[in-house]
């Protein structure tokens, strides 16, 4: 029997038997949608990860008083670190004063989550940053209309802020912003810039912020509060060696000892990364056990539904032996049949997968990311699964007895 003659027979079989080829096939279906999804989203999300690093700088160290991504690399440490203290102005002004030769620009920030209203509309938890007025240095902060306050403002903690889209159309109704007030836990604060609308994550809304001088932050929020210092490494191979010089000034500064941990925490965007591959190669492995369930779930699936089909067709196969044909042609057969159903599931399977990861990029900020790879990988596997449990319902029809097989009933 030649290639082509064998996937008709076998098409013509799996549609003789819709719903029993699709139940059968449901196990690599579900197999090849989560390799084909997952690998996607990973793929995604490693881009995110990697477009918002380039928006803060991957150039960016950040000094504050806890390193948080401890909690899930050195828990023991983070505790420890818990009591360290503040991260002051004087700190900050310390470090502008320092000689720091790799570190070309500072800028101070403060965060805290506060009740915005307007003219009777609020929204009781919305982020508020205080900044200094390099700022814009620092995040993603292209306008829409208006401008950025500037060094005289922040220095004299004007009443001035800048806010993000959503601000507009939640609390402002919508209206012309630029010299309209809005209230920050009762303060009262000049709009004098709208950010552009930006895209958010995992609930995150970027568009929902308010962003406030320092100076005036403080007074809202508080003075008794730790802030983070951003320092802009000028070349981005300097960036450890700039981390040793922050670090030698804020240990000397804290009259640390030669044997004393350091109280303080100086970041990079790029720990961000480590941490992400760390977590995606969780995933993927954690990926790859379950799919190989599934496969070998579907393999067994597949090799019960030929023995059932071998048993069915056991007069088909006594006269096609009494017709001539060969042990191979009837092995070919079945075998040819069992890779068809299993290979059915893949291309199913990639088909819902694509399907998965458009729907993911259309509802969320990830982008569309499909590795080719995955796609092959997807078919030589089910290929392979069609072949692997195909081989024993095949050999047994090719074994049948002709004679004994035209007596069947």
């Amino acid at each position: 029997m030649h290639l082509g003659e064998g996937i008709r027979v076998a098409f013509d079989s799996l549609r003789a038997y819709k719903l029993r080829t699709f139940l059968t096939v449901l196990g690599n279906i579900v197999a090849v949608t989560s390799v084909i999804a997952v690998v996607s989203l990973i793929d995604g999300m490693d881009l995110f990860v990697r477009e918002e690093i380039a928006d803060e700088g991957s150039n960016v160290l950040t000094l504050r008083r806890i390193d948080e991504l401890e909690a899930l690399t050195n828990f023991e440490r983070f505790l420890e670190s818990i009591h360290n203290p503040d991260i002051t102005m004087d700190d900050y002004r310390s470090l502008r004063e320092a000689d720091l030769r790799n570190v070309d620009r500072l800028a101070v920030l403060s965060t805290s989550m506060a009740r915005v209203e307007a003219g009777g509309r609020a929204v009781n938890e919305m982020r508020v940053e205080g900044w200094t007025s390099d700022y814009p240095s620092f995040r993603d902060a292209d306008l829409s209309e208006g401008r950025h306050f500037n060094h005289f403002e922040q220095r004299n903690s004007r009443a001035v802020a800048v806010v993000g889209s959503e601000v507009v159309e939640k609390v402002l109704r919508g209206q012309d912003a630029l010299g309209k007030t809005v209230r920050v836990n009762g303060r009262h604060l000049e709009v004098i810039g709208v950010l552009e609308e930006q895209k958010g994550i995992l609930g995150n809304n970027p568009n929902l912020v308010v962003i406030t001088p320092l100076g005036g932050f403080l007074k809202i929020f508080g003075a008794r509060r730790s802030l983070d210092v951003r320092l802009r490494v000028g070349e981005i191979a300097a960036l450890e060696e700039a981390r040793d010089e922050v670090r030698m000034h804020m240990r000397i500064r804290h009259h640390l000892g030669p044997g004393d941990a350091d109280d303080f925490a100086v970041t990079s965007s790029e720990r961000i990364v480590e941490l992400w591959k760390g977590i995606s190669q969780a995933i993927f492995t954690a990926l790859v056990a379950l799919v190989s369930i599934s496969l070998v779930i579907g393999g067994v699936v597949i090799m019960n539904i030929m023995l059932v089909s071998v048993t069915e067709r056991t007069r088909e196969v006594g006269t096609r032996k009494a017709l001539g044909a060969r042990r191979i042609d009837i092995l070919w057969q079945f075998l040819v049949e069992s890779v068809v159903l299993s290979m059915t599931g893949g291309f199913l399977g990639i088909v819902l997968g694509f399907g998965l990861a458009s729907l993911v990029s259309v509802v969320s900020p990830l982008p569309y990311a499909i590795q080719p790879w995955s796609i092959i990988a997807a078919l030589l596997v089910t290929f392979a699964v069609g072949i692997f449990f195909g081989i024993y319902p095949a050999n047994r029809a090719a074994k049948l007895d002709p004679v004994e097989a035209l007596r069947s009933e």
